[in-house]
């Protein structure tokens, strides 16, 4: 793993994945009050249900996933990957429910995490830091927020295509189904054997 210093957790921090909104210098105060945790490729950073320490928690090395579970599935969908400079935790750190997902790492990583004591120490030595930070969490809570509106926006846009082309699908058959009625009655009236529904009516008058 990378020896990093407090330069390299403060440009990962302010980097468009995390915190842009914070300073360079801003960053180079908050990053002391993080912890360094190393994690193996397959550890469960945190688990759905847990309430968790971790105020926030950023990738500096390595990836991740963050995992759900759909109601009545058995096994878990990806939700989002996580590269260096990532985030995650903020959201659970808003109110007090448990966590809803969990986050597996998929490779030796190493991250940097703001537990909610390191926070209050924070606030209370810089309350305009504290503010500042506060401040950046939100704005990154609004982006993700945005950010999943516009995916569900386009999976409704995919679910009515799929729904009108599925329509047309019924009509379609409809139209055939009708017209192949009308070709079947007209055989009959015409004493000729049905093709489309088989020799079943032949055989009908031969019996």
């Amino acid at each position: 793993m990378h020896r990093y210093s407090y330069e390299d957790g403060a440009r990962l921090l302010v980097s468009p994945l995390a915190l842009p909104e914070l300073t360079f210098a801003q960053a180079l105060q908050i990053v002391p009050y993080m912890k360094l945790t190393i994690a193996r490729r397959g550890a469960i950073l945190f688990r759905a249900g847990g309430p968790g320490s971790h105020f926030l928690v950023m990738l500096l090395e390595g990836d991740a996933v963050v995992e759900g579970q759909l109601t009545g599935a058995s096994d878990a969908i990806v939700l989002r990957t996580l590269v260096a400079g990532s985030m995650f935790g903020e959201l659970g750190a808003q109110d007090s429910a448990g966590r809803s997902v969990h986050v597996r790492a998929t490779s030796e990583t190493c991250l940097a995490t703001l537990q909610y004591e390191a926070l209050d120490q924070l606030t209370a030595a810089d309350p305009q830091l504290g503010c500042a930070l506060l401040r950046a969490i939100l704005a990154h809570t609004i982006r993700r927020l945005r950010t999943a509106n516009t995916r569900i926006e386009t999976l409704n846009e995919i679910n009515h295509a799929l729904q009108d082309e599925w329509a047309a699908e019924v009509k379609t058959d409809s139209a055939t189904i009708a017209r192949l009625s009308v070709l079947m009655k007209l055989q009959r009236e015409a004493g000729l054997p049905s093709r489309l529904g088989g020799d079943h009516d032949s055989a009908r008058k031969r019996a």
